[in-house]
């Protein structure tokens, strides 16, 4: 039974067997200038309820962060439950690009497969497509708690594993991974933008200013962003717990998440204070404008700021490297 996904993405089917020598035949078509200098193996596994159009989309990303960073590619499918049993399928492809310095070709390798329910074979075949000397990531992509679960122990091997909070939800962070310091959340690191021009204008003013009287910080965010709204939370918190310890001060303030943002606004956060002093930001216009007003400030006129999140191929590497 062809699975949809792995039908839709560009390659040639070959059979399991086959996999590595078709590869091998597929870098000997593209001849000696074609460079071959991969940093990494990427594992991009999609969940049984992803569409065939957005594995499309995250396979084209995959893509354009092999570009910057070469890496071989391996893309893991996996069948509903009701499928679990069906034999496996593969694809194979080398995607080649003229790299940065236009010195020559640069190629990625891209190698599918679409699965039933995962099993040590499995984990033993995805192994010998990996590039052994070579860091792995993997990025989950709709993939439930109960999909990764049986990957849990493969995993122990992965440099990082990535996924998006605003996709899989708390649930799958929540698992019981065997190097939790190597998951890393994709809604955060699209965010790094968002932080680093906030940081930049809390900078201006003296922590004691931040923290004294502080009473609630909320974070309110649209649809399809609690990820993000909640990785901008728990940077607000660890930002102000360090202002408080430089000012010496106590802070006893609230911290809370509201799925409904302001009109217009993709992402906002409020600051009220004893005194009422508020602090406010507004992330409008789709995403690519921001509005702060903050009463202590020495300039109490609102601010206006340009920063978008990051796109898909850099919050990945944000995500992957740092």
């Amino acid at each position: 039974m062809a699975h949809p996904l792995i039908d839709a993405l560009p390659g040639f089917p070959v059979k399991i067997s086959a996999v590595l020598p078709s590869l091998d035949k597929a870098w000997a078509e593209e001849g000696e200038d074609a460079a071959r200098a991969s940093q990494m193996n990427l594992v991009l596994m999609f969940g049984a309820g992803v569409s065939a159009a957005d594995a499309q989309a995250r396979f084209d990303e995959a893509i354009r962060f092999a570009q910057r960073y070469p890496c071989r590619l391996v893309v893991l499918a996996a069948r509903p439950a009701a499928e679990a049993a069906a034999p496996l399928e593969a694809k194979v492809n080398v995607v080649c690009f003229l790299d940065p310095a236009r010195r020559g070709k640069r190629c990625c390798e891209a190698l599918m497969l679409a699965h039933g329910a995962p099993t040590a074979e499995l984990e033993s075949l995805v192994s010998t497509w990996l590039e052994g000397d070579l860091p792995t990531n993997v990025w989950a992509h709709g993939v439930t708690p109960e999909e990764f679960a049986p990957w849990l122990g493969w995993s122990a091997r992965c440099r990082r594993v990535v996924a998006d909070r605003s996709l899989v939800g708390d649930a799958f962070f929540a698992l019981p991974f065997p190097n939790p310091k190597g998951v890393r959340d994709l809604a955060v690191a699209r965010c790094l933008p968002v932080r680093q021009a906030l940081g930049q204008f809390l900078a201006g003013h003296a922590p004691a200013d931040l923290v004294r009287g502080l009473r609630s910080v909320t974070v309110s965010h649209g649809a399809g962003l609690s990820g993000e709204a909640a990785g901008l939370l728990a940077w607000m918190k660890g930002c102000l717990t360090h202002c408080a310890g430089l000012s010496r001060s106590h802070l006893d303030a609230t911290f809370a998440l509201s799925a409904q943002a302001p009109s217009g606004d993709n992402l906002a956060a409020a600051w009220t204070f004893a005194d009422g002093a508020r602090f406010s930001w507004e992330h409008a216009d789709r995403g690519t404008r921001a509005i702060i007003t903050f009463t202590r400030s020495r300039q109490p006129a609102p601010v206006a700021q340009r920063v978008a999140l990051m796109g898909a191929p850099e919050a990945l590497s944000e995500a992957v490297f740092f």
